[in-house]
């Protein structure tokens, strides 16, 4: 059977993933170095896939039309736990079993919203950058013990960021679907936690209802000065609406890892000065690679093998 991989960085370093498959007697088809994403033409993927009995993807999107002219298909695996660039109901409707790597991603993003948050309530960058035009100019910072973080959707992502910041003195606040108080966070109504959070991290997966979630009603339902962190999709924030909360003073920043098209390099936030943008990597570091690599791999051989967990899947 064939696998074909189009998540990149799956073997540029470590190569554990690509041999498990090959160990599990797949013929893999490898073009992780290809460098494609969610900007890659639909098309071109579509070729890549045709004749495959599995494909390993990143965020780039598998059409529909991919799906259904990929006759072999039986899994996608998503190394990743977003899921938005797959069709899941065309998938589901067609017999093909749709993957992510839960458990692995979620920690290192939390990671990111916490270096986010410090950066806003520390402003080292600042202080180094007055040293190192040899002055000694040293500035109050409000600091994060004491200040509160809402959290929108608190699923595995939104846990792992209520870990990091209890330990911190933050108060934190949660809204989700479904509640149930975890790690020192306490479920809230979403007004009460805009009006309240100096810091709001958006974590809910992009679908219809999330759409432009964040919009220029909730930027006027926030706090003044807060802190708006979006590491989960563009699409669920407005952006024209997000630029004019920055520019009034609204919001007094905003941390930004997910673009509408990417690479981006056009972004209407480029070159506000109350802006910390970065291109998408809030889960990359090494370790989260290799163990999402891995599990991407693991999905596909276990769903083979008719031992894969259902929690994996989706839908």
């Amino acid at each position: 059977m064939k696998v074909v991989v189009t998540a990149r960085n799956f073997s540029t370093d470590d190569k554990t993933a690509l041999q498990m498959l090959k160990n599990a007697g797949f013929e893999v088809e490898d073009h992780s170095k290809e460098d494609i994403g969610s900007g890659t033409n639909e098309e071109y993927i579509r070729s890549l896939v045709l004749d495959a009995d599995a494909v390993i993807c990143g965020p780039e999107k598998i059409s529909n039309k991919a799906i259904e002219e990929s006759k072999n298909l039986k899994i996608v695996s998503r190394r990743g736990i977003g899921y938005d660039s797959i069709d899941i109901d065309f998938c589901k409707k067609n017999g093909i079993a749709v993957a992510r790597a839960l458990g692995t991603v979620e920690g290192s993003v939390a990671e990111s919203v916490m270096a986010y948050i410090l950066y806003f309530a520390r402003r080292i960058d600042l202080q180094s950058e007055s040293m190192n035009k040899g002055e000694w100019k040293r500035i109050m910072t409000p600091g994060a013990k004491s200040h509160t973080l809402g959290l929108i959707g608190f699923g595995g992502i939104g846990k792992e960021i209520a870990k990091r910041a209890v330990p911190f003195g933050m108060d934190v606040l949660y809204y989700c679907r479904h509640p149930k108080d975890e790690f020192g966070a306490h479920y809230t109504e979403l007004d009460e936690l805009l009006a309240k959070s100096d810091y709001v991290s958006i974590n809910v997966p992009l679908n219809e209802s999330t759409v432009n979630m964040i919009d220029k009603k909730i930027f006027s339902k926030m706090k003044n000065g807060a802190v708006l962190i979006n590491t989960a999709r563009s699409k669920i924030v407005d952006t024209n609406a997000l630029v004019d909360a920055l520019k009034s003073g609204k919001l007094s920043g905003a941390a930004v890892d997910v673009f509408d098209n990417e690479p981006c390099t056009d972004s209407p936030l480029i070159g506000l000065p109350n802006v910390v943008l970065t291109p998408h990597t809030a889960p990359f570091t090494i370790e989260n690679f290799r163990e999402m690599n891995n599990r991407a791999a693991k999905s596909v051989i276990e769903f083979f093998n008719g031992t894969l967990d259902s929690r994996y899947l989706i839908g």
